[in-house]
């Protein structure tokens, strides 16, 4: 499989969470989408010259400018994040030499060209290959993907769940089946729309006022002990007014790990060989 990027995998989508992409009160798709399209109009009517004088007039007309409320006061969101392909499906830094015919520009940003360049993503470091080739090879758009590969909990438990009913680990080659990765991205696609997600909840996180916590189910008060999908069940913001919520919780996270490990299995015969 060889090396995967996590930032920019491939031409159809990349991640721009560490730069505060997801950091808003509300962070649905449609507001994120806005902020970035606003932001790639106006760095283009700023710097289409590369004036680096502009750069100061963009940066003020950005903080003027209506935006929602931050999640976490303590993570900044960087007014250069925008879309840097043609066809805006890659979001990623605007000063980035990549795209400016080689020129670097990151030290008129926040973090400077040094911290950007040397930061590295948990993901990339507590993802194992066979996680980061899941990933990147089934979710096909930005929002989506910087949600999922940042989610270490919900991408590990996802394929340890997976890797433990197969006997083994997932193959590459069967892992490109066109509804196998439809299964898949179907499963990830509760990151958005989780019906149980509690307003304020950005995964296993709670955050309030400006400040976050680590979210707690409260298992005691449902009647019931930890339920075997509680990793997952955190990473996509679960809250349960009830056991029967819990359970229904439950049983939907099953029917997708099963569909995935029988559409598996019919297409690898020789699955059962892994045990």
């Amino acid at each position: 499989m060889g090396i995967i990027s996590i930032c920019q995998p491939d031409t159809e989508k990349s991640c721009g969470a560490c730069c505060g992409l997801y950091n808003w009160e509300d962070y649905s798709r449609e507001t994120v989408s806005e902020i970035l399209h606003s932001r790639t109009d106006l760095f283009q009517h700023y710097f289409s010259r590369r004036e680096v004088d502009k750069l100061a007039l963009y940066q003020t007309e950005v903080k003027n400018r209506p935006h929602p409320p931050k999640m976490y006061d303590d993570i900044f969101n960087c007014e250069f994040l925008g879309f840097v392909d043609q066809n805006r499906r890659r979001v990623g830094c605007l000063l980035h030499p990549m795209v400016n015919d080689g020129y670097d520009y990151r030290d008129y940003a926040f973090y400077g060209k040094e911290l950007c360049f040397g930061h590295e993503c948990p993901s990339n470091t507590y993802l194992n290959t066979e996680e980061k080739f899941l990933v990147t090879h089934v979710l096909g758009d930005w929002y989506l993907y910087g949600l999922v590969v940042t989610d270490i909990d919900l991408v590990k438990d996802y394929y340890k769940k997976i890797r433990t009913h197969l006997g083994g680990p997932l193959k590459p080659e069967i892992l490109k089946d066109p509804q196998l990765t439809v299964i898949a991205r179907d499963f990830f696609s509760l990151k958005e729309n989780w019906k149980f997600r509690k307003k304020g909840r950005f995964g296993k996180y709670a955050f309030s006022y400006g400040e976050y916590r680590l979210a707690k189910m409260d298992y005691e008060g449902l009647g019931t002990k930890e339920s075997k999908y509680h990793n997952i069940l955190l990473s996509l913001g679960s809250s349960f007014e009830t056991g029967g919520d819990l359970l229904e919780a439950e049983e939907i996270l099953e029917r997708h790990i099963w569909r995935f490990v029988e559409r598996y299995r019919n297409i690898d015969p020789l699955w059962y060989r892994l045990r």
